[in-house]
This record gives C-alpha cells, sequence and structure tokens, in this order.
C-alpha cells in the first residue's frame, strides 16, 4: 500500500473507537465522516496544505481530510508559522494554509504521486529546523515492528506526551490508528481517565520529576521513550516510583525512524540504546565515529532533494558492539577545548547521582576555543560537586562555570538543545 488510504482502515475497524478528545470518543467511522466534511468545505487548489498541529481531534480529522483530498499535508507547530514562507520557498506556489479561500477543491489526479504522508520539521535542537518528507510505506513498515517489539497486542489504547507536529508524536498517532488502538488526545494539565490497558510514548522530559503527573493516570500498562539521553539514574527513579510500568527506550530521528530498542526491565547502561531493530544497517564513520543508518524506515529526504535516500548519516557519535548500539554524543554538542574532543555526557553521568537534572554544553572563548558549562539543577553544594568531578576527571574535562537555575529550558517539543542553551549563556540569560 504505497499511499496513505484511512478508508481502508475504516472498512477494517468501523465501529471501534478511534480517539478519544476532550473525553469525547470517535469511531473510525465516524473520524472518516467528519474529516470528508472538512474535505468538503475546504478551497485547496494547491499541492501541499499546511496545518498547524493541535492535541486534538479537529488536527486529526484535518489531517485526514487533506489526505482525503489527495493532497500532502505540511505539518508545523504554532511557534514555526511565521518562518514557514521561507521554510517553504522551494515549493513556492505549490502550497496553501488550511485555511485560505479560494476555489473549491479541484482534482487529485497525480498530486501524490510518490506516496507521500507529510512533510513535518526537524526540532531544530542541532540549529534551524529542517523541512523533511516522510512517505507512508517507510512508517507502515516500522509499525509492524513497533507492535511486535513492545508488545502492543496487550495494550488497546496509546497515548503520547509529544506535540503531534512532532515526529514522535505523529508516528503515535497514525501507529496507533492502524493497529485499531484507541489515541488518547493528551494535553498538559488535563486529567487522564485511561480505562483500558494503554501504552505512552514520551520523551525523557516527561520522565522527570514535575513533569510527570500523567504517569499517575491508572491503565498505563507500559512507556515508551525517545527522542533524548535516557540516564540511568532516571530509569532506577521511575522503576521505584512506578513498579507497574514496562519501561522501552527507542532510538530514532525524523529522518531514521526505527534505529534500536530496548526493554529496560534491569535498569540502563551508560550509553547503551538497545539492539539494532530487524532490517537496520548500522555503521559507524572512521574519521568521526558519526552513526551511518540504512534501514527501510528511513525518510524520504528534505525538502528540495531529488535524489532517493539510501543511508542516513545522523548528527550522533555511536559505537556499536555486534548489534548493540551506544550513543556517545551528538557531534555538534562535542565540546573542543584546548585541542581535546570531550562529550558531555562523561560529565553528565558523574554529575546526575548528584543533581536532579543537569546540562553540560561548551561556549566560545578566545582561548581554548570552547569552555564548558554545567547547568544544574540542585541542592548538592557546588564545592561538592567540584570534588566529586576532580576525583574523576582530568583537569581539561573540568566545567570552568557551574550554574544553578530552577529549570532546565527546553524546546517547545520538551527537548534539551545544548546549541539553544549555549547561545542563552552568550546573550546573558544567566549573567
Amino acid at each position: 500500500m504505497r499511499n496513505f488510504e484511512f478508508g481502508r482502515l475504516v472498512a477494517r475497524y468501523g465501529e471501534q473507537t478511534a480517539v478519544v478528545s476532550d473525553q469525547q470518543a470517535y469511531s473510525y467511522h465516524r473520524l472518516v465522516d467528519l474529516a470528508q466534511t472538512v474535505r468538503q468545505q475546504a478551497h485547496w487548489q494547491a499541492r501541499y496544505v499546511v496545518l498547524v498541529a493541535q492535541p486534538d481531534v479537529t488536527f486529526i480529522t484535518q489531517f485526514l481530510a487533506i489526505h482525503l483530498a489527495g493532497r500532502i499535508p505540511v505539518i508545523v507547530n504554532k511557534a514555526d508559522v511565521a518562518q514557514i514562507p521561507q521554510l517553504l520557498a522551494p515549493i513556492a506556489g505549490a502550497w496553501q494554509w488550511l485555511t485560505d479561500q479560494d476555489q473549491p477543491v479541484t482534482s487529485t489526479t497525480n498530486l501524490n504521486p510518490r506516496g507521500l504522508l507529510f512533510l513535518g520539521l526537524t526540532s531544530g535542537t542541532t540549529g534551524q529546523p529542517k523541512v523533511y518528507q516522510r512517505d507512508w510505506s517507510s512508517w507502515r513498515v516500522g509499525f509492524d515492528q513497533c507492535q511486535m517489539v513492545f508488545n502492543m497486542a496487550a495494550i488497546a489504547g496509546v497515548m503520547t506526551t509529544s506535540p503531534l507536529g512532532t515526529s514522535l508524536g505523529l508516528h503515535t498517532l497514525l501507529l496507533s490508528l492502524y493497529l485499531g488502538k484507541t489515541f488518547y488526545c493528551f494535553q498538559r494539565g488535563q486529567s487522564l481517565t485511561l480505562p483500558q490497558p494503554t501504552q505512552v510514548f514520551t520523551v525523557p522530559t516527561y520522565l522527570a520529576k514535575g513533569h510527570d503527573a500523567w504517569a499517575a493516570a491508572p491503565g498505563i500498562m507500559s512507556v515508551v521513550t525517545c527522542g533524548g539521553e535516557l540516564s540511568a539514574e532516571l530509569v532506577q527513579a521511575w522503576h521505584r516510583q512506578h513498579p507497574q510500568h514496562q519501561l522501552y527506550e527507542l532510538y530514532g530521528t525524523s529522518e531514521t525512524s526505527l534505529v534500536a530498542w530496548q526493554a529496560l526491565t534491569r535498569g540502563k547502561q551508560p550509553q547503551q540504546v538497545g539492539h539494532l531493530f530487524p532490517q537496520v544497517q548500522a555503521a559507524i564513520m572512521p574519521d568521526n565515529q558519526q552513526l551511518v543508518v540504512r534501514s527501510p524506515y528511513l525518510f524520504a529526504g528534505y525538502l528540495g532533494d531529488a535524489a532517493a535516500v539510501h543511508q542516513v548519516m545522523t548528527d550522533d557519535v555511536a559505537r556499536l558492539d555486534g548489534d548493540g548500539l551506544m550513543i556517545l554524543s551528538r557531534a555538534s554538542d562535542v565540546m573542543n577545548h584546548g585541542g581535546n574532543k570531550i562529550y558531555p555526557s562523561e560529565i553528565e553521568q558523574i554529575l546526575q547521582p548528584m543533581v536532579t537534572t543537569c546540562v553540560v554544553f561548551g561556549v566560545p572563548d578566545a582561548v581554548y576555543g570552547e569552555n564548558i558549562v554545567a547547568l544544574l539543577v540542585t541542592t548538592t553544594s557546588i564545592i561538592t560537586i567540584k570534588a566529586v568531578l576532580q576525583a574523576h576527571l582530568p583537569t581539561y574535562k573540568l566545567p570552568s562555570q557551574y550554574l544553578v537555575v530552577a529549570d532546565i529550558p527546553k524546546t517547545p517539543q520538551g527537548k534539551v538543545s545544548r546549541a539553544q542553551l549555549a547561545a542563552q549563556y552568550q546573550a546573558g540569560k544567566w549573567s
């Protein structure tokens, strides 16, 4: 099935509950009826239709309506709206906003010959966001793998704490619809009712204290975390607080989708992200140790790229041990202090038992190239922290500055961006 055809899922699942939004249940039949209404009222002529993601059934029906009209959704978050004309410059004249009022929907012939599922934006944690293209077939084949490795036959409901405008958020939604599960829309601060066994897809931020209120909802059987570094200390704390949850780790990116996974029943080994998904081939570049991935789950290229994608070079520095994968750092996060390459995770692993949370990043320095800054949420004295680090690290790996803060700033996607933290530091945020 090259193209995403929601009608096939409706024929298979019919009156089963597809989505629960604001405590209202919507069957597969009801969803397609709502999407048809949106389509009939639309005024789209362009091949690409841009819509702003929302955590509710309205967004889901809009997404489906665009596909029913034979067009390609471009999913953006509210914070990205102002830069959309610039980001979509390669398809200028071929896109329009969801609410544009021009002409009624025209013919759908050959508007999506490549079987694209949507266009989305990367998180921008390593710089400016990029527009990437995702086709349906690459996700569909991966959904079958998720069902197996995450034991999804044992659950009836699926939820994500990630915005639906992110790759993880949209992947979770479509995974749920494809498998005939009930997708629960999540909104921060809203009380959760999960009357059936549910699996939650989230990012490490939402496992940290202060962001984990959702985890107390009855019905949650298992949690899959993706999209950031998961520390051994965080895994241990989660097992203590929520022993009823099966915890999994998923490693992948917007471009690669599924790469590696592991069940964290016995804790977490530092830097280990599990073993490779079936049909994933991984290699390490000899010059910079960056991870290169080949698999059937890869994206369809960045917007404007004409060539087919056969492999993806990630921004991650990695090591392979058989089919076990270890992520040492993002290549863009590696700090260069006095000619020495230093991984932030190496310092963070020593800090983590002494702090609530921490992030280490580099900032430009005229003499050493980069100085090391440690941003900490902690009640432990800096004198104690320095002494512990000095006992474990050579002098050139020690932070030059320790900043104690109430919270670590995050991106709208709930992730930590060292590049953004460095820019905030240079702008005087913690002066």
